[in-house]
């Protein structure tokens, strides 16, 4: 993306003083109309409010604008821009319909949304944004975004990577991902005494997602931010069902190695339950060497296996959070070893070896009392 600002244009006064004169006259020159361009990021991560990551928006994606007037009394106030569609022309974000210039007095107020609709955006007005009823089915991959709140403009400023109205995105959506690997794939005890296991993933999938909801952000007390729903989720609705991921690229697991599933996608904003679970149907194959090679000994064919989405870490999908999950397979039944030696944040799974636990029953004592004729 071009990287090329506006020009600005800088107003000189020239102040002429008539000698002789009992009063002075001064005269200011116009300056040239400006045009109002938009200046855009896109929030990527927040630490603090002074230490802001951002990164650029997609040029190719057009977003809408909303603006209102703001003169030095409120019957002066009126509707600036009502939906413009803003697109990105050479260098500049402009509104894609007409030309629209910086008034001499008052202020603008600016509230922008992404992606632009023309039927299907938001609700928006002067504190508030609104999506209602929103279908991730009939938006795969909408990556809905809605803009800080840029009020009191008077005149063009460079904060991000433009000139212009400074418009800062934030994910009114949440995004997924998943990265599996084995925990384990042998265990040596001797050289005649090897097991390893092999791992064939034929689906993926979270179970009862809601793909259907309601967002209302109201604007905060510093009247640029917007407060998110305490839940930091969206109102949901309809009834839930599977989100499938796409395992064709899966190789089979092998080893230990970190494979990621699929691409993020978009996801609903939501509270779990006890029915979220991420549910895998795989099939294991177990290999033993009794010092002659590795032979297959067992293969468990199409078993499901599966984990509750809801843990002490995660209890939902968050608005405008960015989740990866790693997902941890034992091939067998496996106990927590207490250790983490792989460095990953978690203990290290090791295979539960069969043991016995053999028993005597007493015996069942039996007296007969009987008699014999000889």
């Amino acid at each position: 993306m071009k990287s090329l600002r506006t020009a600005i244009w800088i107003v000189l006064a020239a102040v002429f003083i008539a000698a002789g004169m009992v009063s002075c006259a001064r005269t200011e020159m116009d300056a040239p109309a400006r045009l109002i361009s938009f200046q855009v990021a896109r929030h990527s991560v927040v630490k603090t409010r002074a230490d802001v990551k951002v990164s650029e928006y997609d040029d190719d994606t057009p977003f809408g604008a909303y603006a209102w007037y703001k003169g030095d009394t409120d019957a002066d106030n009126t509707d600036f821009m009502t939906n413009e569609k803003v697109i990105f022309d050479g260098n500049v974000w402009k509104p894609a319909g007409a030309a629209y210039y910086w008034p001499k007095g008052g202020s603008l107020d600016f509230i922008c949304y992404s992606p632009f609709s023309a039927d299907s955006g938001p609700t928006v007005a002067e504190s508030s944004i609104s999506w209602t009823d929103w279908d991730m089915g009939e938006n795969e991959g909408v990556d809905l975004m809605y803009a800080t709140k840029a009020p009191g403009m008077t005149a063009p400023v460079t904060t991000y990577y433009y000139n212009g109205v400074p418009t800062l995105f934030h994910h009114a959506l949440a995004r997924v991902g998943v990265k599996l690997r084995l925990a384990y794939d042998e265990v040596v005890v001797a050289d005649n005494d090897k097991t390893r296991w092999d791992v064939t993933v034929h689906n993926i999938k979270f179970t009862d997602i809601y793909s259907k909801g309601s967002l209302t952000l109201n604007l905060g007390e510093d009247g640029k931010e917007w407060d998110k729903p305490a839940t930091n989720a969206w109102t949901v609705s309809g009834d839930p069902a599977d989100i499938t991921l796409d395992c064709s690229q899966l190789p089979m697991l092998e080893n230990t190695e970190l494979h990621v599933v699929g691409s993020p996608q978009m996801v609903l904003p939501q509270a779990f339950g006890t029915s979220q679970m991420v549910d895998m149907e795989v099939t294991i194959r177990t290999w033993r060497d009794n010092g002659e090679g590795y032979y297959l000994f067992l293969t468990e064919s199409h078993v499901h296996v599966g984990a509750y989405l809801k843990t002490s870490a995660i209890s939902g999908w968050g608005i405008n959070q960015n989740i990866t999950y790693t997902f941890v397979l034992a091939p067998s039944h496996a106990e927590n070893s207490g250790q983490d030696l792989d460095g990953d944040g978690l203990e290290d799974q090791v295979p539960t070896v069969v043991y016995f636990d053999p028993a005597v029953d007493d015996w069942e004592s039996i007296e007969l009392t009987t008699s014999i004729q000889l």
